[in-house]
């Protein structure tokens, strides 16, 4: 299972949060399947994980830095 790790700025505590979650995290719904985007496209769908669940999952309020895709 493809993985993508963030790196996460914890703006509450001032604190930097690595965190993996699943790649469909940072995917989009395309026009047949799922696919990964481009950059910007990667970032927006991340930032919704980050609005939707984990600022609520880390009881703070997070900031992406940056992400790697693992495989």
């Amino acid at each position: 299972m493809k993985t993508v790790t963030l790196k996460l700025n914890d703006l509450l505590n001032c604190e930097t949060v690595e965190r993996t979650i699943d790649i469909l995290n940072a995917m989009k719904s395309g026009s047949v399947c799922w696919e990964l985007g481009n950059e910007q496209e990667q970032r927006t769908s991340l930032e919704r994980w980050i609005t939707e669940r984990g600022n609520n999952q880390h009881d703070t309020i997070l900031s992406l830095e940056s992400w790697v895709i693992n495989n």
